[in-house]
């Protein structure tokens, strides 16, 4: 049964995760939920097509710096400074690369689309990728209020824009998105702000070519699971939008963001968890006793919110996008089942991460993301959107049974080394 103070506790310690989370997606729900009503559906198929190539880019120059970052600052607060000077480097360092790979596949894949959209989504997502950096830094040094105060302000600025944009200027869909842009500037400049009030402050002197290139050594397999892992997240959605067409892109995008968001229910939790599970420093028993108290709460939160999803799919659709998106009722159906799956899954791969064994994430990322786009190839030009479904609810639960057998696995082995 579930203990009740502890999932008080658990939630109180984590009351800043919550709102920035809460907050977090709420926003981007909010937006992305004004520009489906704003525009046709094949519009807002070609902006989620654009935001899933540029966010799988966005992965794979990522190199797992964002996990890598917030783990080395927890493990050792008083170098925050050189880490964090080297990390960010190589971030904006990437967008050398970024940028031009992201507009040849552009070019190549979705020449239809306006170059004008590309660009503002494109520099958005890597606009975004860097303030992530900088929250993980924060995060590092358990600095959660500080990430929702630098978060909340640029965020009611887009806002009062955004709306005004659409209903008092009638801006066109690149305009809107610049918006937000502008909004990401402010917010990287404040959570800056705060991570120098905190004294990390970027310093070229800790700068050097073998620095960065063991930063790239060790975070490769971080980085090899966070393109695995964002390829198969956005695999889907951009087949759909090739193999099909924008409209049924736009279906499935909505049900699919709806499933996702639910998971603002328990992410919160992971969040903080990541720092605590790297500060135990691979002591078995602490950690087993971190993923029950996590695994329970995280589960019942699941259970709900499948239920509410599935009975509720269509006045949740109704309601909120309209008659003209109906057809993503039944995909959210089909996603709920994946829920839980996808809450214990996050949960077992941030104790792994946590505890450093990141190459056992890199390849259990890897075989879902091979099941997975070898699926829907297959059964996509079958059955549509609905077979892009019940593809992600089988590799949610592959990763989950995968993840909990090596935990308990390296757990044990752990346990009987101390013996």
């Amino acid at each position: 049964m579930l203990d009740i103070k502890k999932f008080r506790g658990l939630v109180a310690g984590s009351k800043y995760i919550f709102l920035l989370n809460l907050a977090d997606k709420l926003f981007s729900f909010v937006i992305m939920l004004l520009l489906a009503r704003s525009f046709p559906p094949e519009v807002y198929g070609q902006i989620v097509t654009l935001f899933a190539l540029s966010m799988v880019f966005a992965a794979v120059f990522d190199l797992g710096l964002p996990i890598f970052i917030q783990r080395e600052i927890a493990e050792s607060k008083e170098k925050a400074s050189a880490v964090f000077s080297r990390v960010f480097t190589l971030g904006s360092m990437m967008l050398l690369f970024y940028y031009p790979a992201n507009l040849i596949a552009f070019k190549v894949l979705y020449p239809d689309i306006s170059l004008s959209l590309f660009t503002v989504i494109s520099v958005m997502i890597y606009v975004s990728f860097l303030v992530n950096l900088v929250n993980k830094s924060l995060s590092g040094l358990n600095e959660f209020r500080n990430q929702f105060i630098a978060f909340i302000l640029p965020r009611v600025l887009i806002a009062v824009f955004f709306i005004g944009g659409i209903y008092y200027y009638s801006l066109s869909a690149p305009a809107l998105l610049s918006i937000m842009l502008g909004g990401l500037f402010i917010n990287l400049l404040f959570a800056l702000a705060y991570l120098y009030r905190k004294k990390v402050t970027i310093s070229f002197s800790y700068i050097s070519l073998n620095s960065l290139f063991r930063i790239i050594g060790i975070s490769i397999p971080l980085g090899l699971a966070v393109i695995f892992n964002f390829l198969y997240d956005k695999l889907d959605l951009l087949l759909i939008s090739k193999i099909m067409d924008y409209d049924s892109a736009a279906y499935y995008s909505i049900a699919y963001g709806l499933f996702k968001s639910a998971s603002i229910s328990f992410s919160f939790l992971l969040v903080s968890g990541f720092t605590k599970v790297a500060e135990l420093k691979r002591d078995p028993e602490p950690i087993r006793q971190f993923f029950r108290e996590h695994a329970q709460v995280i589960s019942v939160i699941c259970i709900v919110c499948t239920f509410v999803l599935y009975f509720f799919a269509e006045s949740i659709i109704s309601l909120l996008y309209s008659g003209k998106f109906s057809q993503s009722a039944f995909v959210l159906q089909i996603l709920s089942a994946a829920l839980l799956a996808m809450g214990l899954n996050n949960l077992t791969g941030v104790i792994l991460n946590g505890m450093g064994y990141f190459k056992v994430v890199m390849y259990i990322t890897l075989y879902a993301l091979i099941m997975n786009l070898a699926l829907n190839i297959l059964f996509i030009p079958l059955y549509g959107v609905t077979a892009a479904a019940v593809m992600t609810v089988i590799t949610e639960y592959f990763i989950l049974v995968i993840e909990w057998f090596y935990l308990v696995k390296i757990l044990n082995s752990l346990k009987s080394k101390m013996v």
